[in-house]
């Protein structure tokens, strides 16, 4: 059963202010510390408490709370501790108090190119440390792109569905996926991956604060459809970016990047 505002977890060490959001099987909720400060507290939604597999959600979810707090970044989303309240694991982060790249995007147009190359540098080496703990992220997105109020940081959150890798193994993927962003492999159940599966959807995040439109989704680029340049939309785009960003999204991972940091070069950052 969902929380409501005002239940204490952790015999009032966390006091329930309001849900923040639920996506496939996580639910993400704003709670004040008994010293007054914002948290986020993050634990699996109701759906997934009633499924038979249950029990592999759960310690699939300890698991990656585990390693994700070994991710320390300044461009990582910090996790306090990781809790258990009844029979529920659950994470404690902390609040970014902020506008999501989308929402920036959405209210003030399409980023300069300077301005989403600093965003974009600072997510890239923040995956880079998320990629050498063994993790992927695979929801990167302008919606999990926070930029925290008062200064020019972008911090990466949400990694409900980042799953442990290791290079090049075939592996079932959770079927959660976000169309325009996701790359081609996790459309497949049973699909190689690595981080140039995060390097896909890192570049179609600068498309899409470069341009103020969402990239055709993979699958449908596969099929025939072309992909519309970036530089076609926003001609001040330069042909370097431009090229980066097309480099990055192709089809087949083999032909992408391999790596965050190979790709960061093409960018010259």
């Amino acid at each position: 059963m969902a929380w409501e505002s005002g239940n204490q977890l952790q015999s009032g060490k966390y006091t329930i202010d309001k849900e923040l959001g639920e996506g496939g099987f996580g639910i993400t909720y704003r709670a004040r510390d008994n010293n007054g400060r914002y948290v986020v507290i993050k634990t699996l939604n109701d759906t997934v408490q009633r499924r038979p597999d249950f029990a592999k959600f759960q310690q699939d979810f300890l698991n990656e709370a585990i390693k994700l707090a070994k991710c320390t970044h300044p461009h990582i989303v910090r996790i306090d501790e990781v809790i258990q309240e009844g029979a529920l694991w659950c994470m404690v982060m902390e609040y970014v108090d902020g506008e999501d790249l989308a929402s920036l995007v959405e209210n003030q147009g399409a980023l300069s190119e300077t301005q989403a190359l600093r965003y974009i540098q600072q997510i890239g080496e923040a995956l880079i440390v998320v990629h050498n703990n063994g993790l992927l992220h695979r929801d990167i997105k302008p919606q999990n792109i926070m930029l925290r109020f008062g200064n020019l940081e972008a911090v990466l959150i949400d990694f409900g569905i980042a799953r442990d890798f290791t290079p090049n193994l075939t592996k079932t993927h959770t079927q959660i996926l976000s169309d325009g962003f996701a790359p081609i492999e996790q459309y497949d159940k049973r699909a190689k991956r690595g981080a140039y599966s995060d390097v896909y959807a890192l570049a179609a995040t600068l498309y899409t604060i470069l341009t103020g439109e969402a990239p055709t989704m993979a699958p449908v680029r596969a099929i025939g459809t072309s992909l519309v340049e970036p530089k076609k939309i926003n001609s001040s785009i330069s042909e370097k970016v431009n090229q980066a960003i097309i480099k990055g999204m192709e089809i087949k991972p083999e032909n992408r990047p391999q790596s965050i940091e190979e790709w960061l070069k093409l960018l010259c950052l």
